[in-house]
């Protein structure tokens, strides 16, 4: 299926790819995607999010509260004070100077590294891939740009994408038009 996509329809993926690692993911999900759509430039995804009020920064921002701590990496604070560290310290510290809940908020980075081999996709986050098939063959396209990958993810009925969208003041069913337009005109 890959081989069908765009040069810009894999700089997409590999947008998703780059952020779910920088934040310490697993895999990669819908809201990896819907960053990489909003990362890029391109006309049939990047315009509409741009114009909807959905930008790569704006779906960072939400994405704090998606990603949850692995199980066996959430702080111990005893721990940390039997080997010298004031971890109640070092947390009003990072306060003082980021703000609240700061350091909740930050990325773990220790989960993968840039040398890892790439983050398995999340089963939502195929699904969406299934769904930019049907959105290219449903339009009669032989390729996939990112626009028929924002297609899928806007079908997938997943509660971060659907989140993001009524967040940005838009609606899935208008988002998918001006989607839907900008494909038929490209």
């Amino acid at each position: 299926m890959f081989e069908r996509f765009t040069p810009e329809a894999k700089a997409v993926l590999v947008e998703a790819q780059d952020l779910a690692r920088e934040l310490g993911s697993r895999d990669i999900s819908a809201a990896h995607l819907l960053y990489g759509c909003a990362q890029g430039r391109e006309g049939t995804a990047g315009e509409p999010l741009h114009q909807a009020g959905i930008t790569a920064a704006f779906i960072r921002r939400l994405l704090p509260r998606l990603d949850e701590q692995p199980a066996g990496q959430v702080v111990d604070p005893e721990a940390l004070r039997a080997v010298g560290i004031d971890y109640d310290g070092v947390r009003n510290a990072v306060e003082a100077t980021f703000g609240e809940g700061a350091l909740e908020a930050a990325p773990d980075r220790r989960v993968l590294t840039s040398t890892a081999r790439r983050p398995p996709f999340t089963p939502e986050a195929k699904r969406s891939l299934e769904l930019t098939l049907r959105a290219a063959q449903e339009l009669h396209h032989h390729s996939m740009r990112p626009g028929h990958l924002l297609l899928g993810l806007l079908r997938l009925d997943s509660e971060f994408v659907t989140e993001a969208v009524e967040q940005s003041g838009t609606d899935l069913a208008g988002l998918s038009a001006a989607v839907l337009a900008r494909l038929s005109a490209a």
